[in-house]
């Protein structure tokens, strides 16, 4: 069965475009919402602002006029007097002309002939129009991994914003991409990349270009993550035995001549991009037990792609039922383990089991 794993997603928010009216306090947001503080700052900065009735409205959608005059406002961006965008949808009488022009001009937007004004912004618009306003530097490193985000386009910028904690994640693995952007997360997620871009400006945050990452100096150091390949490994086996032990069944032997081959399944894997029991190299584990010349009366495989951390590859096993009855298993006596990670930071976990 196929898994991925991930965390943190991305939090924004916007103010409207008509029968507006500024507050410091709306009603409908109480100190104890979790984007209070950036609504409140970003009210009192003049960058978005409420409704007559005194209410800020939240969960309301945001179109991508009203997102581009909150942006502009926050980055404080002016177009040239001789710079005209080929958006024929915004007319010079739009609420956001000004801001919508700017941001063209800048290259954070694309200077098309439609920019669709009306439509609803999706959080991974979102994520490149901060990236790209605040001159953030894309390092997808993998840090941080969403399991409904593909690699493209827009992947470098939703991962990027994750790494920075300028957002948070829906759920711990998913970012909902395609998801509409609300008020309140539009103004989290500004109020957030504002404060990472004050940190930058005074030094406290800066851009380790051997490390691949910003750092903040006022944190523990937050040295990248150092994966002992073995120690993964080792590390998984052990939470088999544990979950075995809990039901009564005999415990498994760690068998470094199947860690091997689990290693090298794992590898290969991770080198030529596939999640499959049968290899292009190797074929069946039948096959590939019997290629390096290991016996067996009885085997069998788990594999997984996209955990991050040995607890979660193994509790992923477990609510698998198939993956769950071979962890259990009580013809087997033996066990291997393998961990690799692939260039783009995928990550790929096999056990295999063995009577011998």
């Amino acid at each position: 069965m196929k898994k991925w794993l991930s965390t943190a997603l991305l939090s924004i928010l916007l103010i409207s475009a008509s029968n507006s009216v500024s507050a410091a306090t709306f009603n409908d947001v109480s100190p104890k919402y979790w984007a209070y503080p950036q609504i409140e700052e970003l009210s009192a900065k003049d960058i978005i602002s409420g409704y007559n009735d005194g209410s800020f409205k939240p969960g309301q959608p945001v179109t991508r006029g009203q997102a581009a005059k909150i942006i502009g406002k926050a980055l404080k961006l002016t177009s040239s007097a001789n710079f005209t965008a080929n958006f024929t949808d915004v007319p010079r009488t739009h609420f956001a002309y000004n801001e919508i022009q700017a941001l063209a001009e800048k290259g954070i937007i694309a200077n098309s002939t439609k920019f669709n004004p009306n439509d609803q912004l999706s959080r991974a618009q979102m994520a490149k129009i901060i990236v790209e306003g605040f001159k953030l530097i894309v390092d997808d490193n993998n840090q941080v991994q969403f399991i409904d985000v593909r690699n493209d386009y827009w992947h470098g910028y939703i991962i990027t914003l994750a790494e920075t904690e300028i957002s948070q994640g829906v759920t711990q693995s998913t970012f909902a991409p395609q998801a509409t952007v609300t008020r309140a997360q539009l103004s989290a997620f500004i109020g957030r990349a504002l404060e990472f871009d004050t940190k930058r400006e005074v030094g406290t945050i800066y851009y380790d270009t051997k490390r691949k990452m910003y750092m903040d100096k006022s944190k523990p150091e937050p040295l990248p993550q150092v994966i002992d390949v073995k120690q993964h490994a080792v590390e998984t086996i052990n939470l088999v035995n544990k979950e075995r032990k809990s039901k009564g069944i005999h415990q498994l032997s760690h068998d470094l001549d199947l860690s091997k081959i689990a290693q090298t399944k794992a590898e290969d894997m991770a080198k030529n991009g596939y999640f499959d029991h049968t290899s292009p190299t190797y074929g069946s584990v039948g096959n590939m037990l019997a290629t390096f010349n290991y016996t067996w009366s009885a085997y069998g495989e788990n594999i997984a792609m996209g955990y991050r951390a040995p607890g979660e590859t193994v509790t992923g096993w477990i609510n698998s039922s198939g993956h769950y009855q071979n962890m259990m298993n009580t013809t087997f006596t033996n066990i291997g383990s393998g961990y690799a990670k692939s260039t783009n930071g995928t990550t790929y976990w096999v056990h295999i089991f063995s009577k011998k």
